[in-house]
């Protein structure tokens, strides 16, 4: 890092005309010194990322220090704000410097931006040798993407509110990485987490202490707005939910996390590293338990078998079998790039081994891909299903109950969705979450209709509308792919567990409008 101090002071020389304000308070003791240099929001000011006030509480493994540098004047960088994120310095186990810009650098200006903060470090006190490098929201994404080629530099990075991009791996990353943010958190979905999250108990079947290296933090009660305070932009007032603890509580508990990470990730013997890992065991711990309801859900629909188990039971409410001891119900996904429009899924049949066949085309919100505040669980699940009189005839037995509609279906998938969900999620939803209304099926007489039919998703500031297409036949003729077919586009548990977690709990008026 020496020689990066030498060579920044070397290219910006002319640039570093500042007024400065500098106030230091210096600690008792000789602890490691350590910076972040922190990445704001778009559209979200440096300042507010400034802590409301002094706190007077004091951990019993870290103590107070202090260092406020304020850049007043210059070029177009030296908008720089090297201050203090006073309760993360509060709370850390490390003589810390904070350095935040006021706005969001772009990935190619992130190069200069970097050396100019780090230049300024160094030029008002900063001996230490661990930098480490934070974003909140798509200020996290910069941050992430920096990081993929500065690891030289950086001792970690901290994603605050954010994720790795789209093809970046936890235990391939080249730094250690702390993904963390709050349940309630409305631009940075709780269900994008647990993909991640998923993905780092994979990595600890073969390395249990990823936990420490690559740690996924879920808070409960937070929101993606407790990252700073002040008035934010309407952008996330429009899709962030209300937090339930105090914005000095969440701060209190982002700090901690942050100070565990980088104590963590610098292995220093000065550090209580032990310490350290017991918070982030902690957190992980919390964090498993807060998610494990969703995971549980969404591998209905999302796993490694490829079987859809809520389409199986779709099939068995289709049937509606009063004994089935003696049926075997069999499921499989076709390709849900495709959907059911280029490619169609396997026609449904009963085999002679009496195994009824479903198949199902699982599709997403392509938005999803590209941000975090769209719904990150299916669309829809196009079911392709047997009628019940196929099976009649073949069973030849009167053992049948009235067959359930689409609508019905739907209706069930909320009730297992709710049913599955923590105790905190069914108390939230009850008290202010908006309905869901199941309307009617809406029949086509055609295969070809079907194929080009979606289920209907309409949000709206009160509540959300599903409304299933059906195509129903009980024909057996010469044309395999519409012999007594039961079909219907479906809506996923999963979806449904997003909503009641999520959208249903905004205050938002301009609800996703129609999702397909």
């Amino acid at each position: 890092m020496n020689t990066l101090y030498s060579a920044t002071v070397l290219v910006l020389h002319a640039h570093l005309c500042f007024t400065l304000s500098v106030e230091v308070v210096k600690s008792n003791c000789r602890d490691p010194e350590a910076a972040i240099v922190f990445i704001p929001a778009k559209d979200i000011h440096g300042d507010r990322y400034i802590p409301l006030g002094k706190i007077k509480q004091q951990h019993t493994w870290y103590d107070t220090y202090k260092t406020l540098l304020d850049l007043n004047s210059g070029p177009r960088y030296d908008g720089i704000r090297l201050r203090q994120a006073e309760e993360i310095i509060r709370r850390s186990d490390l003589k810390l410097w904070v350095a935040i810009f006021d706005e969001q650098p772009s990935l190619g200006d992130m190069p200069l931006a970097f050396l100019l903060a780090f230049t300024h470090l160094k030029t008002h006190g900063y001996r230490g040798t661990s930098t480490f490098l934070a974003g909140h929201g798509d200020g996290g994404l910069v941050a992430a993407r920096f990081g993929t080629f500065s690891s030289h530099i950086l001792d970690g990075v901290l994603l605050y509110s954010s994720y790795l991009p789209s093809g970046s791996l936890l235990n391939k990353y080249p730094t250690p990485v702390l993904t963390i943010s709050g349940d309630l958190d409305g631009l940075t979905r709780v269900t994008k987490i647990v993909d991640i999250f998923e993905e780092l108990q994979a990595d600890m079947a073969q390395n249990p202490t990823q936990k420490y290296k690559t740690p996924v933090i879920v808070m409960e009660g937070v929101n993606y707005g407790q990252f700073a305070f002040g008035k934010l932009p309407w952008w996330n007032v429009e899709h962030d939910l209300t937090p339930e603890v105090s914005h000095l509580d969440a701060y209190h508990s982002i700090a901690d996390y942050t100070s565990a990470f980088m104590v963590s990730a610098r292995n220093d013997t000065k550090t209580n590293v032990t310490a350290a890992h017991a918070f982030l065991e902690q957190g992980y711990s919390n964090t498993q338990i807060l998610l494990q309801p969703l995971s549980q859900v969404k591998a209905l629909d999302q796993n490694t078998e490829l079987i859809s188990h809520w389409t199986t039971t779709a099939q068995q409410f289709i049937v509606n079998l009063l004994n089935s001891t003696s049926v075997e119900f069999v499921n499989h996904e076709t390709d849900s790039e495709n959907s059911g429009k280029e490619k169609q899924p396997n026609p449904s049949s009963l085999t002679d081994d009496f195994q009824i066949v479903s198949s199902t085309s699982i599709m997403f919100d392509k938005r999803q891909k590209y941000s975090s505040v769209f719904p990150q669980s299916p669309v829809q699940l196009k079911a392709t299903m047997t009628s019940q009189e196929v099976v009649r005839k073949m069973i030849g037995t009167n053992q049948f109950g009235d067959p359930a509609s689409c609508q019905d279906i739907n209706q069930d998938a909320f009730t297992l969705a709710f049913s599955k969900s923590s105790k905190t999620a069914q108390s939230r939803y009850q008290a202010k979450g908006r309905p869901i209304k199941f309307l009617d099926d809406v029949n086509v007489s055609s295969k070809d209709q079907w194929n080009r039919a979606y289920l209907h998703l309409t949000y709206n500031n009160t509540g959300l509308f599903v409304g299933a297409t059906r195509f129903h036949t009980t024909e057996t003729n010469s044309d395999s792919s519409v012999s007594g077919q039961d079909d219907c586009t479906l809506l996923s548990p999963y979806r449904v567990m997003e909503w009641i977690y999520i959208d249903a709990l905004k205050n938002s008026k301009l609800q996703i409008k129609n999702s397909v």
